[in-house]
């Protein structure tokens, strides 16, 4: 596939930190068997003295079902629930949670990770982690998470635990099952416990609800995570998505058979009841990232939501992390996406591992849910936080008068030359070289120790601002429209009723966000690092990216407009004429007091 030039330092980036990923995340060693083995695994034995070990079975379509069994010290014999780990788009399963080599642990050292080491040698859990459908030592093409195809196969390896596990717990005939994973390996939970109902408890890390929404918003190309998902696949994605995804990022539409049928591979299907389908029963604890640009804040909303809705016992936490972009945004501890440790909860705090844990403690040995908000938003570099019974969807309006804007690549050109702040550019220069010299002598000191490597990863990709690399890519245009008179929070998701007329008419292409300058002046900032790609002429009515963020007293609110946005870089969008065009209509802020 042709990379495009505005695209291709990111995908350098993420290339590099894929190729580290590939040379520890895969199992080295496995035995063969299937479901009905009995049992067999590599250095003999029986299944039961060993603390875990490699097992592939046979899915219905021949393919092979690669995971890692961790079998808990159990002298006893005692009834013990199983915690299934799914891995991440790119990566495969945990194959040593004890001893693990330094790329393995680093790759492995997100929540998702850590809960699954904690459940089987503190809480003495079994765990599986498997490798998903052509990722790690599963074959088979990627489908990403057909409900009739990768579900099977994680079915498949609920049945050989039934027949294998000795001591697996039961409640009503049903084995005691949990489940975590970030990302891809939250995609499984969602989706395939609306399949098979022996799950009791998810927690979901930065997961989708509906694909084509977190890939294709309002049919406009999520370009720099597409290209992201191809080089993650190796090439082993099924032909229909590669030529989607070829597609994309050139003319930037996507057949609509392609639309329908990513549509079905997500909870949203289940939600909806479509195709006979019924929503999960199993009691969910969701946690996502404000400033995820992959799978935002909405789309754990909607999840939220469907859960509490089918009756379920579920929870929502919004934090910080999630997929984050290098370079583009500022990266956490794991570069590319990542999870908060310690959410701030109106007066309360919880460890993120800690709180995982206790939940899927609480649902599988049958003990007191612990006391858990129903809506949680910690808010990014504070240390506040909101609780809340219903997520909010506006609720303070303010007009937005009329702006003449410019969609398209070109006019960026423009607005760069004319519009960057120098003050602002100046000072982040003078403050590079003290900085710089400390992240390279970390560097230098570390190459005796390639290990260490990774603990200046982040320091090296947030060398240079990410606000700084925002304003030199794509300098947005700021429409003050509200004045905060009280301190507050902005948390909950922004609507907006916009009518745009002119420019190019349907093939216009906008991008928005909130921004916000502080009250003692400055330059605008795109809050939580969100924008909602729109297109075309006419009234608007949007559901904008979910926020979480404080508002200070005079800070001034407004909407952030983009005629280009690198998150969506595809060859039409640099080659859209910068005609003029103009809007006018409302933004209604969730702002809480």
């Amino acid at each position: 596939m042709k990379t495009h030039p505005g695209r291709q330092l990111c995908l350098v980036i993420l290339s590099s930190l894929l190729l580290l990923s590939a040379c520890g995340g895969s199992s080295s060693s496995s035995s063969g068997g299937s479901s009905n083995s009995g049992g067999q695994i590599s250095g003999g034995g029986s299944i039961e003295q060993k603390t875990f070990y490699d097992q592939i079975i046979t899915a219905e379509d021949g393919e092979d079902i690669a995971f890692t069994v961790f079998v808990p010290d159990n002298p006893t014999g005692r009834a013990t629930p199983l915690i299934v780990h799914g891995h991440g788009f790119g990566l495969s399963r945990i194959t040593d949670l004890e001893n693990p080599d330094p790329i393995s642990a680093f790759i492995s050292g997100d929540v998702s990770g850590d809960v699954a080491k904690r459940a089987w040698l503190e809480e003495g859990f079994y765990v599986i982690s498997f490798d998903q459908r052509g990722f790690g030592d599963s074959t088979g093409s990627i489908t990403v998470m057909d409900p009739d195809i990768d579900c099977r196969n994680v079915s498949a390896i609920l049945d050989w635990a039934e027949s294998n596990l000795v001591n697996l717990s039961h409640r009503n005939g049903d084995p005691q099952v949990g489940a975590i994973g970030l990302s891809y390996g939250g995609g499984f939970q969602t989706v395939c416990s609306g399949v098979d109902d022996r799950f009791d408890a998810l927690v979901p890390l930065a997961t989708w609800n509906h694909l084509p929404y977190s890939l294709y918003a309002n049919s406009v190309p999520n370009s720099l995570w597409l290209d992201f998902l191809t080089v993650a696949s190796q090439g082993n994605l099924e032909p229909y998505l590669l030529e989607a995804i070829f597609a994309a990022t050139t003319t930037g539409d996507i057949d609509p058979e392609t639309v329908a049928r990513l549509a079905g591979n997500g909870p949203r299907s289940f939600c909806e009841r479509e195709q006979g389908r019924s929503p999960s029963g199993a009691d969910a604890l969701f946690i996502q990232g404000s400033n995820d640009a992959l799978f935002n804040m909405n789309e754990a909303v909607a999840n939220y939501e469907c859960w509490r809705d089918a009756g379920n016992e579920a929870h929502l936490f919004i934090q910080r992390d999630g997929h984050i972009l290098p370079a583009l945004q500022t990266a956490g501890e794991l570069i590319l996406f990542g999870t908060e440790p310690v959410l701030n909860c109106g007066a309360t705090q919880f460890n993120t591992r800690d709180m995982a844990m206790a939940f899927l403690r609480s649902k599988l040995l049958g003990q007191p849910t612990p006391a858990l908000p129903d809506i949680c938003f910690s808010i990014p570099g504070t240390d506040s936080g909101r609780t809340l019974s219903e997520v909010p969807r506006g609720g303070q309006i303010a007009n937005v008068p009329l702006t003449t804007v410019t969609p398209g690549a070109p006019s960026t050109l423009v607005d760069l030359l004319t519009g960057l702040p120098l003050q602002t550019l100046l000072t982040v220069l003078q403050g590079l070289p003290a900085e710089g010299q400390s992240v390279l002598e970390g560097v230098l000191s570390g190459l005796s120790d390639p290990a260490t490597l990774a603990d200046y990863a982040d320091d090296i990709i947030n060398l240079l601002p990410s606000e700084l690399v925002q304003k030199l890519v794509a300098p947005g245009q700021f429409i003050p429209v509200f004045t905060a008179e009280a301190p507050g929070a902005l948390t909950g998701i922004p609507l907006a009723n916009l009518a745009i007329a002119g420019g190019n008419g349907d093939d216009n292409t906008l991008y928005f966000g909130i921004g916000i300058i502080p009250a003692g002046g400055g330059d605008a900032e795109l809050l939580n690092e969100q924008v909602l790609p729109v297109k075309g002429t006419g009234v608007k009515l949007l559901e904008l990216v979910g926020l979480a963020a404080e508002v200070s007293e005079g800070d001034t609110l407004g909407l952030m407009v983009y005629g280009f946005h690198p998150y969506n870089t595809y060859l039409g969008s640099l080659l859209q004429a910068p005609i003029p065009a103009e809007l006018v209509g409302t933004v209604d802020f969730p702002l809480i007091d």
